[in-house]
């Protein structure tokens, strides 16, 4: 006999469990009304997943609890999955905290019929389950009890018929890197179809790895699966995590038979028979593929992250270059260009060429536009630093004078664009303000605390600038228009904030961004030290390791003197510049390691290994 199930892809609004319970119960009502047997929701659907230290809210935690009485008062008639911490008041966690468990709730004609504790705990990127979880791992060592005998499906009855339904969560399906499978498990002991409830964010291809994991799981027991995921933002406070949902049944051999709509609220409802099923094929990787789900994801990731602030306006720099370009051009398509506050404030640094390239891009958004320079401001400014004088008041007489070298002028004009102009024209619109800041710029610290690195959000700031320039040339591929000019392309990627910065005279950033930003991603993404860079380097296969295109190390670099003096540089950028980072707004993560608490980073300085020392020495000798 078939199993009709209803996978519900529903939105999760972390902290509260209120509107999330209410949302479940709607959903419960429509299963019933539509025929279904079993219906499904997410993992953590009531209390939301990443929500930090609230967790450690009793009160909170309590609360959440509570909500399950209600969703097993509407069980009657049908079979209800869904994820909510269960707690136990008699028993400490590791934290001596009540102990809290992440766990698949089952219930059926007004009862309570399962609970099916998280087994592995992700403890890496943003993940913390060990912090506040205790997984069925602990448990079946409290109890001693083997975990193979501990796991146990779901028995229940439906329409007069004993159904054996597995049931996981999230990293459960993950288990490569695991002594136990759960999944495994389960369909040993006779499962005929495994749920997995999951709150996974979206990250670069994961959906694609997830299909063949899931092929891999089943392999050995052919069997259904339903993957339920949520949609919605969640955030641990520095890091915005998007959730595409991509909720999926998996045919007994694995190959995708339905997927929900990516960042939609949507119930697929299919029947179970345990014969394979006509499916759909899997999307084909391309890099035009992931600027589409990147595209999407940045506005998804945009308008959610201003529905939780309760903010519609926003108030941006734009430059005529290509990252504010490419902000202004997210904002407005996630908010309306009604909605975007854009401002350009030249100097004398800044050419016509740019000043033309802002007011072209506004006159293609329509978005609304002001010029406010900022010369005057800045010239005063220089004048009172020049101006002020520091005298030790212990009798020495002992003076200072300022110093304005070509740096600190820089940051007078980031800062006064920054914090002056921006955020005072912002608190008089009643709006937010965002920074254009890209990745590159954050890992390095090529940017003006207190200047462009403020605001509520940054948006591209897990982006690096080969990706800005990948991303705006899809978004002109796929308009009825160039949003981009040519010109933009053009142009040497600069900051305008000196003479020795001129476009005109083809002068820019000191970085060259296509080998540098795949060093760059080495350290963040890949966690690689300049010891692995360098021995890469010696070898002959650093372009191949780091997938920089074949001949630009030795178009960049003349000796290995100059190399090595590069990745010093590089790597001593990118260690100490992390007291900006940590003071930088949110980011939304695209990439598989983001600033924030994604990547747990510790103002440690800059340390070469004995093994880098030895290569460098034998390198510098061949000079």
């Amino acid at each position: 006999m078939d199993l009709n199930i209803a996978a519900c892809q529903i939105e999760v609004s972390p902290g509260h469990p209120d509107e999330n319970t209410r949302k479940i119960i709607r959903h419960i009502e429509e299963a019933k009304a539509k025929g279904d047997d079993i219906v499904v929701f997410p993992e953590m659907a009531v209390p939301g997943y990443i929500i930090g230290d609230e967790w450690q809210n009793k009160a909170f935690v309590t609360d959440c609890y509570r909500y399950n009485e209600q969703i097993v008062e509407s069980s009657e008639g049908i079979v209800v999955v869904w994820g909510n911490v269960d707690i136990n008041k008699d028993a400490a966690g590791e934290d001596g905290r009540i102990r809290k468990l992440n766990t698949a709730f089952a219930a059926q004609n007004g009862k309570m019929v399962g609970k099916f504790h998280k087994t592995l705990h992700p403890n890496y990127r943003e993940f913390e389950d060990d912090r506040h979880f205790y997984s069925a791992r602990k448990l079946s060592a409290d109890k001693d009890i083997a975990i193979e005998d501990f796991l146990q499906p779901l028995q229940v009855d439906i329409n007069g018929e004993q159904r054996t339904i597995g049931i996981t969560l999230c990293e459960d399906m993950w288990s490569d890197d695991y002594a136990a499978d759960p999944i495994q498990i389960l369909l040993s002991k006779g499962a005929e179809c495994i749920i997995n409830i999951s709150c996974s964010p979206w990250t670069w291809r994961k959906n694609d790895k997830r299909h063949r994991v899931v092929k891999d799981r089943l392999k050995n027991h052919s069997a259904p699966l339903i993957y339920v995921n949520n949609i919605g933002i969640q955030n641990n406070g520095k890091n915005v995590y998007l959730f595409d949902g991509d909720t999926t049944v998996y045919n007994p051999n694995g190959s995708v038979r339905k997927v929900a709509e990516d960042y939609k609220e949507e119930v697929l409802r299919v029947p179970l028979n345990g014969d394979h099923q006509e499916g759909q094929k899997k999307p084909a990787l391309s890099a035009n593929k992931d600027n589409e789900e990147l595209l999407e994801g940045l506005i998804y990731g945009i308008q959610q992250f201003f529905e939780l602030i309760n903010a519609s306006k926003v108030v941006i720099g734009i430059s005529g270059g290509v990252d504010s370009s490419l902000s202004a051009y997210l904002l407005c398509r996630a908010l309306g260009a009604d909605n975007v506050y854009a401002v350009n404030m030249p100097s004398k640094f800044n050419s016509d060429i740019t000043k033309g390239l802002a007011q072209e891009l506004a006159e293609t958004l329509h978005l609304n536009y002001a010029i406010v320079p900022i010369q005057k401001a800045f010239d005063y400014t220089v004048q009172q630093f020049e101006n002020t004088e520091f005298t030790r008041l212990d009798g020495s007489g002992q003076t200072t004078e300022l110093p304005l070298n070509s740096l600190v002028r820089e940051n007078i004009q980031a800062r006064d664009r920054g914090s002056r102009i921006i955020a005072g024209i912002a608190s008089a619109l009643g709006a937010v303000f965002v920074n254009n800041g890209n990745k590159s710029e954050t890992a390095t610290g090529y940017a003006t605390i207190y200047g462009d690195i403020n605001g509520a959000l940054a948006p591209i700031a897990d982006l690096y600038k080969t990706e800005v320039y990948d991303l705006c040339r899809h978004i002109n591929s796929i308009e009825d228009e160039n949003i981009f000019p040519d010109k933009l392309f053009d142009i040497p990627a600069s900051a305008e904030l000196s003479d020795k910065q001129n476009i005109e005279n083809g002068e820019g950033d000191p970085f060259v961004y296509p080998y540098h930003d795949q060093l760059l991603k080495a350290f963040i993404e890949f966690r690689l030290d300049p010891e692995d860079i360098l021995s890469y380097y010696r070898d002959g296969s650093l372009e191949e390791k780091l997938g920089i295109e074949p001949g630009l190390v030795s178009q960049i670099f003349d000796s290995h003197q100059d190399f090595i003096k590069d990745l010093e540089h590089t790597w001593t950028l990118f260690k100490t510049n992390y007291f900006k980072r940590i003071q930088s707004p949110p980011i939304i993560v695209v990439s598989k390691r983001a600033f924030g608490f994604d990547l747990r980073e510790s103002q440690i300085g800059v340390h070469f290994t004995h093994r880098y020392g030895e290569i460098k020495e034998k390198l510098l000798k061949e000079i």
